[in-house]
């Protein structure tokens, strides 16, 4: 783990939110601290101004060969292949990831949640079960909207950290120890990032690697890749699964149980959509293992509606209810979503490609879909495979707004019109918080 102590030289590579927190942090232990940033207007930022008022702070936008920092931590958005860090390797600089600065400063006990996805609904869901058991806990970390994990560093100490965890977090996290690890699933996500998907679950596997026999491991039973390679995992393993009893969360008879113990009955939980059911068993199984009472998780169960842009019931308008799904950035979670409704469903979809298997959204669409309304950079792509399997329920549209109204004539009253794009935002949207903004904004003005 990294080492700090006054006048350590340390390089911080990227001054988003979060680096700008870690430079702080590092500032306020009297380190020397060099930083890197591409972004020539980054110097407008106020915050960052404040900084170059320290004489222990230099920044720089161009990289420079005259480097003495044995440490650097980089921000996740910099993958292998970007220059500077190509830079850094070259010059023998060890990489640490902002994750693991703020976990090896903290040095207390961490629940890390990884997976495709669910790991954000996870998060929440369990930080607010410890939270009425009493614990002092702090939840967030990649979680959006949330509280980057770095906040931590200027808190006090608490008792459990319930940190969601990024595949590019722990691309440059070697060293990670959480007390206990949650892995909701495994799917095919950031290829464009990722060299193949083996690559892609090599990484978030790296999640369990330093653990040992005190700690504990969880696993979804019935994610098939997940359970491919659960037997090198060094750690105490549960499991969660909706279709089998296991050592740990499952459903039975329509109830929730850990282990033996009856928790509360599913139709108590209030979180939209079946599929969610998964992270209400993941975070079941870490509460059980925290040793909270059956009484207080059934309680936030019962109270948990889950977070913006995530089955995020939006309105209901003439009988018809309008639902944000912006976080959907992948088709295997776009098929999964689509598969958990009874009603009928209108389907707005559509995004940016980031080089991932479709063919089980469009079969998903097909089946599920009433009619579609396809928007993005790929809708003509869509369009054209959706053609191929003889679907013509579908029209194109060159907006979200333009989308929404299309959907609103062809509904009708018990319908459901959904916003889950199965693709990722950045072809119109600078995130899936905007676009889910925007899809929110357009539904609130229709009259």
């Amino acid at each position: 783990m990294m080492t700090l102590s006054p006048n350590s030289n340390i390089a911080v590579i990227g001054l988003g939110r979060v680096g700008r927190m870690i430079t702080q942090y590092l500032l306020h232990k009297q380190a020397k601290v060099i930083a890197y940033d591409d972004n020539k207007n980054i110097f407008n930022i106020k915050e960052l101004k404040i900084l170059m008022n320290n004489s222990s702070f230099k920044m720089q936008t161009e990289l420079s060969s005259k480097l003495n920092q044995k440490f650097a931590v980089t921000s996740p958005g910099l993958s292998e292949n970007s220059r500077v860090v190509q830079f850094l390797r070259h010059n023998r600089v060890k990489l640490i990831d902002e994750l693991e600065f703020t976990a090896s400063t903290i040095n207390r006990s961490i629940i890390a949640i990884t997976g495709t996805n669910g790991k954000s609904t996870t998060t929440s869901l369990l930080g607010k079960i410890l939270q009425a058991d009493g614990k002092d806990v702090f939840w967030g970390g990649n979680l959006a909207p949330g509280i980057p994990f770095a906040v931590a560093l200027f808190q006090q100490i608490k008792e459990y950290y319930v940190i969601e965890v990024s595949s590019f977090q722990l691309e440059r996290a070697d060293e990670i120890h959480p007390h206990i690890a949650i892995l909701t699933n495994i799917t095919a996500d950031h290829l464009d990032r990722h060299t193949s998907l083996n690559e892609y679950q090599r990484i978030k596997f790296k999640l369990f690697t330093n653990q040992n026999n005190n700690d504990y491991a969880i696993i979804n039973r019935d994610d098939p890749i997940s359970m491919k390679y659960h037997k090198l995992i060094k750690s105490q393993r549960n499991f969660f699964s909706r279709f089998k009893k296991v050592k740990g969360a499952y459903i039975n008879n329509n109830n929730i149980f850990y282990n033996d113990e009856k928790i509360c009955p599913v139709d108590k939980v209030r979180l939209f959509g079946s599929h969610y059911i998964d992270s209400v068993l993941a975070a079941v199984c870490a509460s059980k293992i925290i040793g909270v009472r059956n009484r207080i998780i059934a309680d936030v169960l019962n109270n948990f509606t889950g977070l913006k842009h995530r089955l995020e019931l939006v309105r209901e308008y003439q009988g018809v209810k309008y639902i944000n799904n912006s976080m959907c950035t992948n088709p295997t979670a776009g098929a999964a979503i689509l598969g958990s409704f009874r009603q009928p469903v209108i389907l707005i979809a559509g995004g940016k490609e980031k080089n991932l298997e479709i063919h089980d959204y469009i079969a998903a669409i097909i089946q599920k879909s009433k009619f579609t309304i396809l928007i993005g950079e790929n809708r003509t792509r869509l369009s054209n495979l959706l053609l191929s399997k003889q679907y013509k329920s579908y029209e194109l549209a060159n907006s979200l707004e333009k989308a929404v109204m299309i959907a609103k004539e062809h509904a009708l009253p018990q319908d459901i019109i959904l916003f889950s794009p199965g693709f990722a935002s950045f072809d119109i949207f600078s995130n899936f918080q905007e676009r889910g903004f925007a899809f929110k904004d357009i539904v609130y003005g229709i009259k």
